[in-house]
């Protein structure tokens, strides 16, 4: 019979986590003081980047100290010099996190976490790196970590669940008040100290004499492996091949998300490689020994579909971080292949190491995502440029160009683009420092066109937008008010104005022709119609880089319609507005 662990106990396992693992509790200490205290900060505090940052360089040197204390605990040396390293290398992590950006971008976002998952494949071998390998102790090590991070998670769930429906139990039953923040500073808490001290105490030892590591498969992961998982990924294996010879049969290229669908096979098949391994060869396993045998053969094919995949996308459009990544992967699963079909006697730490070593490569340097990314749409930004000077580009091409521009400027800002656009952009940038995509494609003499475009759309439609800041103080100088229309909203107003001792209602009636403006007793044609037939600017231009002005003037009234948006249908090239909103400045003659 279990019994339940009295507080002695859990005191004395705390102490000895910490002894073991002192760097790693106090950067999560550290992570969960940031976490709370980011809770305090208002959304547009300029102290929250600070927090954010040191929480994502905690992450990382949590995980980086962890694989420093597995590889001498191997060694069986805990020494100073084992202090030294962890902390020579974090300096190295905080600086990569703080020179992201105030507010983080998704190219950094992915770097992060491709630097996060790298040193967790570290953890998985680091251990075994000092010391004679062993198939089973290493497969059994790993196996733990994985029960011990599902097990640390599901301990965490309960305890921050518990704990919260007690704080909500006080609050409701005996009228006390909470500050709605104290959910937060739990939940940080739970995860970030409780989590992370429950998950460190289970972590094996890899020279242990006292608790050495013996496999134990347990019969659970056998049964879900073997009736659940390897009957799906033989599913998938059949359809892909299908697909495959279909592309042979027909000629016709391999759709674009193939790729994703080749690579998500492929890793899950490593993984259930991983899972089987110790087993696969038993009597009995039949099913479990042929996956075995043959499932690096069958990728050979796959791996083909997936190279001409990504390739022909890279030679259409050129490098993104998605297209790098696909890449990559395609590299790293052909070496894998390679080395367990080669190897007589292959071991299964190839697949993390090799893993690590991809997702360093691919975080600094001139071969990383990131530079090669830039490299290729630039090359590609600066030829349109250069190709189609003073020519006129069809809707594809304008729709290339400015899907081009549009990465560019979201990941590395307008700057990277001015050497190569011959000085058409310099007016741009001295009047806007960030003037967004749009504004950058029509300064370069072409028509804005987002990936959600059609063609089809474009001859008969029209949508167009004009970003105004709604915070800015607008001047009406030499005006005397301003009011807003919309189609299909009247306005109206009784004696909302005095100007010059004079009382002024004002209200908008509908026409043929757009709207009629009424001031008092004086109505004002506002022929908006056929103003947007005229103007050639209304077209398929969202986020449009120029206000649209209409002017209209008689013997009392001087009045400036800013069209801030319109849209409709275009049919025999003549424009019907469906929706539009204006601004309206009238200035009272005297």
């Amino acid at each position: 019979m279990s019994k339940f662990p009295s507080l002695h106990n859990v005191l004395n396992a705390t102490k000895k986590t910490i002894l073991r693992f002192p760097l790693e509790v106090i950067t999560a200490i550290i992570g969960t003081i940031s976490a709370i205290i980011l809770i305090d900060l208002n959304y547009d505090n300029t102290h929250r980047a600070f927090y954010e940052k040191t929480i994502m360089s905690c992450s990382l040197c949590l995980v980086w100290f962890l694989s420093v204390s597995l590889f001498f605990a191997a060694k069986q040396k805990n020494n100073i010099i084992q202090y030294l390293i962890s902390l020579a290398f974090a300096p190295l992590l905080i600086t990569f996190v703080f020179n992201f950006a105030i507010r983080i971008s998704e190219v950094e976002v992915q770097q992060f976490f491709v630097l996060s998952l790298a040193l967790h494949l570290l953890v998985s071998f680091s251990g075994f790196s000092p010391k004679a390998y062993n198939q089973e102790e290493f497969w059994e090590f790993n196996k733990q970590l994985f029960l011990r991070i599902l097990t640390s998670g599901l301990y965490s769930i309960v305890l921050y669940g518990g704990l919260a429906l007690a704080i909500l139990a006080v609050d409701q039953l005996f009228k006390v008040e909470f500050d709605s923040k104290i959910y937060g500073y739990l939940f940080f808490t739970v995860a970030g100290i409780f989590n992370t001290i429950f998950f460190l105490s289970g972590v094996p030892e890899t020279n242990s004499k006292e608790l050495p590591l013996r496999l134990n498969y347990p019969k659970g992961l056998k049964n879900f492996t073997q009736y659940i998982l390897l009957p799906l990924i033989s599913i998938y294996l059949a359809i892909l091949i299908c697909y495959e010879t279909k592309i042979l049969i027909t000629f016709s290229l391999p759709v674009g998300w193939v790729s994703y669908l080749v690579l998500a096979f492929a890793i899950t098949g490593i993984l259930s490689f991983l899972l089987i391994h110790p087993i696969a060869n038993e009597n009995g396993n039949l099913w479990m020994r042929t996956f075995n045998r043959w499932f690096y053969f069958l990728l050979i094919p796959l791996l083909a579909l997936l190279f001409w995949a990504i390739l022909y996308r890279i030679n259409l459009y050129g490098f993104t971080h998605e297209r790098y990544y696909v890449f990559l992967l395609s590299i790293w699963l052909t070496v894998v292949v390679a080395y367990f079909l080669i190897s007589k006697h292959p071991k299964i730490k190839f697949i993390p190491i090799s893993m690590c070593l991809a997702g360093l490569f691919s975080i600094v340097g001139p071969q990383s995502a990131d530079s090669v990314s830039k490299y290729s749409q630039l090359s590609r930004f600066e030829n349109y440029l250069q190709k189609y000077d003073g020519k006129k580009l069809t809707f594809e091409q304008e729709q290339e160009l400015s899907s081009i521009v549009h990465f560019l400027d979201r990941n590395y800002g307008f700057e990277s683009m001015l050497p190569y656009a011959h000085k058409k952009l310099d007016a741009l940038y001295k009047k806007e420092k960030d003037p967004g995509s749009t504004k950058i494609v029509e300064s370069l003499g072409f028509e804005y066109r987002s990936q959600y475009d059609r063609k089809d759309e474009a001859n008969d439609s029209f949508n167009y937008y004009f970003y105004e800041d709604t915070d800015e103080i607008v001047d009406i100088h030499g005006y005397d008010f301003i009011i807003v229309l919309y189609k299909n909203s009247p306005y109206e107003c009784k004696n909302c104005l005095i100007i010059n001792k004079t009382n002024y209602s004002i209200k908008s009636k509908a026409t043929d022709y757009g709207q009629d403006l009424i001031i008092n007793q004086d109505t004002i044609p506002l022929k908006i119609n056929d103003f947007i037939n005229a103007t050639s600017r209304f077209k398929n231009n969202y986020n449009a880089s120029k206000k649209i002005e209409q002017r209209i003037e008689n013997s009392k009234y001087t009045i400036l319609l800013t069209y801030l948006s319109a849209d409709g249908s275009i049919e025999n090239n003549k424009k019907t507005p469906e929706n539009y909103q204006i601004k309206v400045m009238v200035g009272i003659k005297n």
